[in-house]
């Protein structure tokens, strides 16, 4: 790596690379992000996201957030109402509210 602070601005590192291939460098920047990012405080926000077989992870960005998109979200509406009705039609489930 090789840290260049200019004059006027913001010091930044940047990765020196003796590949020529720019699919290697691509990969040697992501994987630096990566370890940057899985090291540092932000990975307290990463999350697993709770639809119903969905693989994502994603970051949290408020307190209430808990799936990667909004598709998951309904999704995982959609399977907890559907559980809810069956068991209330076999008997299995919580008894439905009357009006």
């Amino acid at each position: 790596p090789q840290l260049d602070w200019p004059a006027e601005g913001a010091p930044a590192a940047r990765l020196l690379s003796a590949e020529d291939d720019p699919r290697v460098r691509l990969v040697a920047a992501l994987a630096r992000d990566a370890v940057d990012f899985l090291s540092g405080p932000e990975r307290e926000q990463l999350r697993a996201c709770h639809a119903p077989r969905c693989v994502r992870y994603f970051i949290k960005s408020h307190g209430r957030q808990e799936w990667c998109r909004p598709s998951c979200g309904n999704r995982a509406r959609v399977a907890r109402h559907y559980e809810r009705t069956r068991g209330a039609a076999t008997g299995e489930g919580p008894p439905r509210r009357e009006p």
